[in-house]
This record gives C-alpha cells, structure tokens and sequence, in this order.
C-alpha cells in the first residue's frame, strides 16, 4: 500500500496521471487510472492507492465557507435585533437591510450543507456559492441602502468599504480554490457590477465626482492583492505536494523493485534447495529399483511388473519436480514477457500431450504491473496443467485479450469437464489457489464448466 499524500488535488491527479506514463519501465511503476470523480483510484507497483469519493473542491474550503455562512449569519441577524431594538421600527431601511442579509446567508448555509445537492451540480456547486456570496450583499447595498445622506459622494465611500470585509471572504475563497486568473476576473466582477449603481447615485459625472468613483476600484485592487498572495501560496503548497507525491512515487518504485528481487532470491533458493534434496532422492530412488530389478527372479512377472511401474511413476514424478523447479525460478515470465511466456507454456504443453494448441493474444497490450502479470501466469500454468493431468482434452485454447478497460485472461479445453459444485466439496486446492491469486491481484475469477463438455477458466483485471 502507497499513499500519495492526504489530500491529493485535482491537480495532483493531473500530474499524478502525466508523471505515471512517463514511467512504463520494466519493475517501476505501472499505472491504471480512473481519474472521474467522485472516485480516484490508482494501481501501481503491485500496490493500490483508492481514495473513495475524493471531490474537487479543496479539501477543508467548504468547511471554511460554512463557518463564515455562520457567523454572516449571527452577525446580521444581532444586527438586525439591534436595529430593532434601538429604533422600535421593524420595516427601516436598516432592520430590513441587514434581515434580507441574514436570510441571503442562512439560506446559503443551508446550500452549502445539502451533500445530495452537492452530488448533483458537482462543478457548478462552489461558483454558484461563491457568486451567492459576493454579489448578494452588494445588491442588497444599492436596493436597501440604509445610510441615506446629503451628499451622495459620501455614500459611495462608505458603501465601497462597508463592504470590504463582506466580499474579502469569497475572494479569498477563489483563490484557495481556482487559479489566479479566476481571482481576478471575480475582483473586476464585483467592481463592474458596483459601478452602475453608483453611476445611477451620483447622476452626473464631473471633475470633483472622479476621484469618489475610483473608490469601488481602489477596493478592487485591494481585494486583487489579497487574492493574488492567497493565490501564490496556495500555488506553492500545490507544487511542494506535487514533489512529495513525485517522491512517493520514486519510493514506491524501489520498494517494488527491492521486493520483487527479494522474491527472486527467495524463489531461486528453494528452487536450489528442492533440486538438491527431492529431486536427488527420486533420481536415488530410480537407481534403487533399477537396482533392485537386476537382483530379483525375472521370472516373477508380478514382482517385475509393479517394479516397472515404481520406476515409471518415479520417473514421472522426477519429471514433474524439475518443471515445478523451472517454473518456481520464472525465468520465462521475467525474459520473455507474459505474452511470450504463454506462448512458450503453451507451447509446451502440446509437446507434452497429443492436444492441438491454440493461442490468440492481442497486440498493443496495456501495461500492467508485476503483480498482476505473475498471476496471469501462474492462473495460466496451473490451468493448462490441471487440463494435461485430468481433463483428457484434445484442444486448449488461451486468448489473452484487450477489451476496452478490462484484460482478460481464458483457458478453454474440450475435455471431461466437473460439476461446479464439487470445487468445494472435494477440495480441488488448484481452483481455489488461482481463486486466491486472482483475487489478491484485485482480478475476478471466473469458471464454467459441464460435465463432458469442458471447462473455460477467465480471470478478469481492470486497466
């Protein structure tokens, strides 16, 4: 298990997804990427990574939004109270300024806290808050300005900055979450969208009203500096996690590689070590009968007979120890390629048997990691022995096909076939170790089989 940071961003995804296939080396890294959300997943190495319902939205950014939708809330709805309760009057221009606010604000909390609805616009859930909760209180400014005075001049200034920090929230809330640029055209959104009214306000425009109407845009550039270092550093927090996942994914690649050469030496060991002890006792053993066959009557046909047969049996089993000993070693598997690996164990076969062989394998085969290519070969040996020894076919066939998403492994023979049901009542531990195999290489293991009518084994991976 590999795990590329706690919170990996669209971003990361991005060039998670770049950085991956660059890297198709033998023993590196491999790759299988679904990068559609809700979901992220990723498979590489022999190992998985699965982030269940990772989202686009920045992680901890809406819960931030909801906490500023609540004290938005308390905030004007005091207020509100407190213009109440100061002025005996419920429908001023005051109480009803700041109560439209606080029901613009619940409202929107309420938004923010619906995840089914969330689910349901995806991308268009956070700008629709955002554009909520920026543009709301400077319309509700100019419908409901409660500040009426003389001089309409003085009312711009204190229009512009009441509400700075009202507006200082969602920008920075950009952003965290978009680039720059989409900071900016937000800054410019909520100076446009303010000038209008001020125009209406002020009536004409003259020497002395100039300098006023640079108000709502000496905000703006306030609010752009704001949003350009949040910008910046969140740009920087994105890069630095990009190097960690990267380095993660290098230290994955050697983890792999040290295991997968540990695995070597453990295999060429016991190979060694059985060569050395079991198959030097059968070979022991066969001169011992043969021995033994010199030093009886040849006259008793019985005796000679069942010693015949020791021999043969002993032979056999010599036989089938030394291909256990290849196969145990891999070398076809890591030399060749699984492609050539099954064609060669195929081709095997109908050398050993008097089985027509048939082989279809697709070209432009997807990369996969090792992992999941040893227990295609390992489902495949086991099958195609498991056909030599009991299923008394004249035909296997092996495809290993390409399928939109999928790899697909199948064995399919024409022999004696068995009733599924005895898979687990007679214990046939060579079906349940490929179950197994398949099964922890996250493959689905499929097999149909009749009676008389052969047996098809599939496995199945998801690339």
């Amino acid at each position: 298990m590999c795990i590329l940071g706690l919170f990996p961003t669209p971003y990361q995804i991005m060039n998670a997804t770049n950085l991956l296939k660059k890297s198709p080396t033998k023993g590196g890294i491999y790759h299988s990427v679904k990068s559609q959300m809700p979901s992220v997943y990723w498979e590489y190495g022999g190992g998985k990574m699965i982030i269940m319902e990772e989202r686009v939205i920045e992680p901890g950014l809406l819960r931030v939004f909801r906490y500023y939708c609540g004290f938005a809330v308390l905030y004007f709805f005091g207020n509100f109270l407190y213009a109440y309760l100061t002025t005996k009057i419920l429908s001023s221009s005051t109480s009803l300024l700041y109560l439209i606010d606080f029901f613009i604000f619940l409202a929107l909390l309420g938004y923010l806290m619906w995840e089914w609805l969330e689910k349901k616009i995806k991308a268009f859930f956070l700008p629709i808050a955002i554009l909520i909760a920026a543009l709301a209180p400077i319309y509700t400014s100019v419908v409901v300005w409660p500040l009426p005075s003389q001089n309409p001049l003085t009312d711009i200034v204190i229009r512009s900055w009441m509400l700075f920090p009202i507006v200082i929230v969602p920008i920075v809330l950009v952003a965290w979450q978009y680039s720059l640029k989409v900071t900016l055209i937000l800054v410019v959104l909520t100076a446009f969208y303010d000038l209008p009214f001020i125009l209406i306000g002020v009536g004409k425009i003259n020497l002395e009203a100039i300098p006023f109407l640079g108000v709502p845009i000496l905000r703006s550039v306030a609010l752009g500096i704001v949003g350009t270092v949040v910008s910046m550093l969140i740009k920087t927090q994105r890069t630095q996690r990009e190097r960690l996942m990267e380095a993660n994914i290098m230290l994955s690649q050697h983890t792999q590689a040290l295991e997968q050469l540990a695995v070597s030496h453990e295999r060429n060991r016991l190979a060694r070590e059985l060569h050395d002890t079991l198959a030097h006792t059968l070979s022991s053993q066969i001169l011992t009968l043969e021995a033994l066959k010199l030093s009886i009557n040849p006259d008793d046909r019985e005796l000679n007979d069942s010693l015949d047969e020791m021999v043969i049996n002993t032979r056999k089993g010599l036989e089938d120890t030394r291909r256990a000993l290849k196969d145990l070693r891999a070398e076809q598997l890591e030399d060749l390629g699984l492609a050539s690996a099954l064609k060669s164990l195929l081709a095997d076969a109908a050398s050993r048997t008097n089985c027509a062989a048939i082989c279809t394998i697709s070209e432009n085969l997807p990369l996969l990691t090792p992992k999941v290519e040893q227990c295609m070969y390992r489902i495949a040996q086991e099958a195609v022995e498991n056909i030599i020894r009991h299923a008394n076919a004249t035909t296997i066939e092996l495809k290993l096909i390409h399928q939109r998403k999928h790899i697909i492994l199948e064995i399919t023979d024409n022999g004696l076939g068995f009733q599924k049901d005895s898979v687990d009542s007679q214990g046939r531990l060579g079906i349940k170790g490929m179950q197994e195999r398949s099964v922890d290489a996250g493959g689905e293991f499929i097999i149909n089989t009749e009676i008389n009518k052969g047996t098809q084994i599939r496995v199945e991976f998801e690339v």
